[in-house]
């Protein structure tokens, strides 16, 4: 997959209406990594779940049909998430594209974001705003 993790902040409690979350810009140009980053009493985010959950969603992108969803986990259900792919289309470049909306969890924490995925050379996704 071409871009990274969009930066979800799971330090803080979500309030009861859903956080929005954006992807960086451009997403080929990632954040500075995070050696870990505490979500709740004992857990930790690090890059291997920046690798899991990318992985969530190159599978949701490449294997689900529009309107289904795929939920993962990991962590012993610590981390996990629903990825939805909800409409597939082709961009004026040819390209195949997705809209999705991915949720992740960390303990009683969670983020959603609401995207566009498009496939790049060599089969992989980029995650567009």
């Amino acid at each position: 997959m071409a871009a990274a993790l969009f930066p979800i902040d799971l330090s803080q409690p979500t309030p009861a209406k859903a956080q929005e979350l954006r992807p960086c810009a451009p997403c080929l140009a990632p954040e500075p990594p995070r050696a870990a980053e505490r979500v709740g009493h004992d857990t930790m985010l690090d890059e291997d779940d920046e690798i899991a959950a990318l992985e969530a969603i190159r599978v949701a992108l490449t294997e689900v049909s529009d309107g289904a969803s795929y939920v993962w986990h990991r962590r012993y259900g610590q981390l996990g998430g629903l990825v939805q792919p909800t409409q597939s289309f082709m961009d004026p470049g040819g390209r195949i594209c997705r809209r999705i909306i991915v949720i992740l969890s960390a303990g009683l924490r969670s983020g959603r974001f609401e995207g566009t995925a498009c496939r790049i050379a060599g089969g992989r996704w980029q995650l567009d705003g």
